[in-house]
């Protein structure tokens, strides 16, 4: 019975440490690396952006390092996705139901956003390599989809990515895991948007004259922006 008790004590105990590592908060940085030829010389551009995302059971959020510009998913108890896009710069969010989404034909993928990757990658790629990263379990799948080569290190404990590399003709794309926090002792703190300005998409052409939509139209266009 002890011997029953001890390890019924410690399910319990990995259940919730299971259950606190899904509320995460990350610090990814993305880089790209565009290689050209001039004069017979090799020329690489690289862009680097850094960029937080944390996750819940229902929520998931992204921001630019810059804190201007950020999107926010929300599922629904209809298994719905809502989504908000948080212009932080402006104290501003449009909010988009699920029919603005299918309308627009940008439904989201809750798995995928909640992965950062389709979990379908993982299937055609092959395992090459375990390991650890930061504490968790880590599994590198390597191979080819769609005429790419990935490089993949998955975390399997979090279901989240600690390095993606996909390598394209000229180019290269590498997001890579620089911090990883439980969302309630991480130091990345999401904004509060509670007094924004906020607005329905539907709402969009009732408004024309608001001074941020203007300006947004003018700018960036009002739309469904982010895609990692």
């Amino acid at each position: 019975m002890k011997r029953i008790l001890i390890l019924m004590l410690m399910l319990l105990g990995s259940t919730h440490i299971n259950a606190q590592t899904m509320d995460v908060s990350c610090l990814y940085e993305t880089l790209e690396t565009n290689n050209k030829q001039s004069h017979s010389h090799h020329i690489a551009d690289k862009s680097a952006v850094k960029w937080y995302f944390w996750r819940t059971t229902n929520d998931i959020e992204v921001s630019n390092a810059g804190r201007s510009f950020g999107e926010k998913w929300t599922l629904t108890d209809k298994n719905e996705v809502i989504y908000q896009a948080l212009y932080h710069d402006k104290k501003f969010l449009l909010d988009f139901q699920p029919a603005d989404l299918k309308i627009l034909d940008r439904q989201s993928n809750w798995g995928t956003k909640r992965t950062l990757i389709p979990k379908r990658l993982l299937s055609v790629l092959t395992i090459t390599q375990q390991g650890e990263f930061k504490g968790y379990k880590m599994v590198r799948y390597e191979g080819k989809y769609a005429g790419d080569l990935y490089q993949i290190d998955w975390l399997t404990e979090l279901d989240l990515p600690a390095k993606v590399t996909k390598k394209a003709l000229n180019t290269q794309v590498t997001i890579e895991l620089k911090e990883i926090f439980p969302l309630t002792k991480s130091p990345y703190k999401q904004v509060d948007t509670e007094k924004y300005d906020d607005m329905d998409y539907a709402d969009i052409g009732d408004n024309e004259s608001h001074p941020i939509v203007a300006q947004l139209q003018k700018t960036t266009g009002i739309g469904y922006f982010h895609q990692h």
